[in-house]
């Protein structure tokens, strides 16, 4: 089951404007894609909540971040932590693994002889990122989320801190690779977690974190903060600023990748990956059309600014149409990110001379951006060579393979991308497992008692094992059981 809650961060409405008309579409097409399976869900409701802003602001009411003040809204989020009770297992969440490769098209109309996944628990996804029952422990985790999901932000602190843990028995670095925050505030991110020498509010000043960073990641950054100076972890720990500036994915979104290159072309900027970027998979052509286009609203006859994104310049009709600026712009979130963990990867000096293991680079991002093995997963092996295929195609049998690990590929035929397009009609495109050395965790809001009453009767959603290696499904309702 899944509760369709549409919001709108204004203090009131008017039923009648383009906004309030435009936000009734928009979940009504989501729940259309929800019937089609493409994620775990028996029954769909859609609800309206119309919510203050200043419920998920950091502006400073009451307390200005430029002189040392506390806002009245964080001191509010965090009298509310302290307030949550622990998180139940099969109450608050569930954990599904995956049991086999992915199975079916994003549609996910057809049955399958097996079960796609299996329930688990947290412990066994804890387990899994040590490396417990396998060859090697992950160098990566992809910990994807629904970034108003309040049970995915406690289990993320959790996985976290188990994640320290084991860093701390196996003797590796520590990694927080976030999508939160750009490229170009690393600078900043560093003088606040590793050395300490400047004032929260004067990071939250120069690192335009996200409106619900207190709330949701705040815990991530001081629980990091607070292991750098306890020595909790003597290989290191780090934060990562890990995306594109939102300025440069506006400009691509309008004018390609061109557009960027002649920007930066006086001045190189080496947090970015190079350009042009490999073009996107068939399979995520097709997630990219059927999936994001859902969250833009179609134009409103009665608007002309109805139907596009007021970030970023993403339109309904753009999407709907794949324009190549589209594609790119939302490649150059991906690859910006794949390229921030393939560098975090590599070692210090320090560690190649003490033969130290490879750090663990733990990446939260939105689950788009992870889940069923594409976007960062392609992505990873163009920016880091551990992560191509041992079988990858090779010319010359002598010769080490540049083809990166993109399993599915051989069910297109080659010639371009007009071929790939015309296959895309005709031929199922599944997901994707993710690349050796990686491990995906996504967490997604639905009715936890129903989706394991569904899994207990043996109908298991295909989605719970396409994707991600784990799932965990958060209860949908837990705001507004713990108001």
């Amino acid at each position: 089951r899944i509760h369709i809650h549409t919001q709108t961060h204004t203090t009131s409405y008017n039923k009648k404007t383009p906004h309030f008309s435009s936000m009734w579409r928009s979940a009504a097409t989501v729940a259309t894609a929800a019937l089609k399976k493409t994620v775990p869900i028996a029954a769909v409701s859609i609800a309206a909540v119309v919510v203050p802003r200043t419920r998920f602001s950091t502006a400073c009411e009451g307390g200005c971040p430029a002189h040392g003040g506390t806002s009245t809204a964080t001191a509010a989020v965090r009298r509310k932590r302290k307030q949550l009770d622990a998180l139940k297992e099969h109450v608050d969440f569930a954990v599904f693994r995956r049991l086999s490769s992915p199975s079916g098209p994003f549609e996910g109309a057809e049955k399958v002889a097996t079960p796609a996944a299996r329930s688990a628990n947290l412990k066994e996804a804890i387990r899994a990122i040590a490396g417990e029952g396998s060859d090697a422990a992950p160098s990566v985790v992809l910990l994807g989320e629904v970034h108003d999901d309040t049970v995915a932000h406690r289990l993320q602190l959790e996985i976290l801190q188990q994640c320290a843990n084991i860093c701390q028995l196996q003797g590796r670095r520590l990694v927080l690779s976030l999508e939160m925050f750009e490229v170009d505030v690393q600078k900043v991110m560093d003088e606040y977690v590793i050395h300490g020498s400047i004032r929260e509010q004067d990071f939250l000043q120069d690192t335009r974190p996200w409106s619900n960073y207190v709330e949701h990641y705040r815990p991530l950054v001081e629980t990091c903060k607070a292991l750098v100076h306890s020595n909790h972890l003597p290989a290191g720990v780090q934060v990562v600023a890990a995306n594109a500036p939102r300025r440069y994915v506006s400009l691509v979104s309008r004018g390609g990748t061109k557009a960027l290159a002649k920007l930066v072309a006086a001045k190189p900027e080496d947090h970015l990956p190079p350009l042009p970027m490999p073009p996107p998979s068939p399979a995520f052509l097709q997630k990219f059309k059927e999936e994001l286009s859902m969250q833009v609203p179609a134009p409103a006859q009665s608007s002309a600014n109805s139907g596009s994104c007021p970030y970023i310049g993403f339109s309904y009709e753009a999407i709907r149409q794949v324009r190549p600026e589209m594609l790119e712009a939302q490649s150059l979130w991906d690859h910006t990110m794949a390229l921030s963990i393939a560098r975090a990867l590599e070692r210090t000096e320090e560690e190649e001379k003490a033969n130290a293991p490879p750090p663990l680079v733990l990446h939260v991002c939105g689950a788009f951006h992870c889940a069923h093995g594409l976007g960062i997963p392609e992505a990873l092996p163009h920016y880091a060579p551990a992560f191509r295929s041992k079988d990858a195609k090779t010319t010359d049998k002598n010769e080490e393979s540049n083809d990166v690990w993109l399993p599915i590929d051989d069910a297109f035929p080659s010639g371009g991308a007009a071929k790939q397009s015309e296959a895309l009609v005709t031929e199922p495109v599944k997901p994707k497992k993710c690349p050796p050395g990686v491990l995906s965790i996504v967490c997604w809001p639905a009715s936890v008692g129903m989706t394991l009453k569904v899994v207990e009767g043996g109908r298991v959603p295909s989605s719970l094992g396409d994707m991600a290696d784990f799932v965990i499904v958060t209860d949908e309702m837990y705001d507004e059981r713990n108001e």
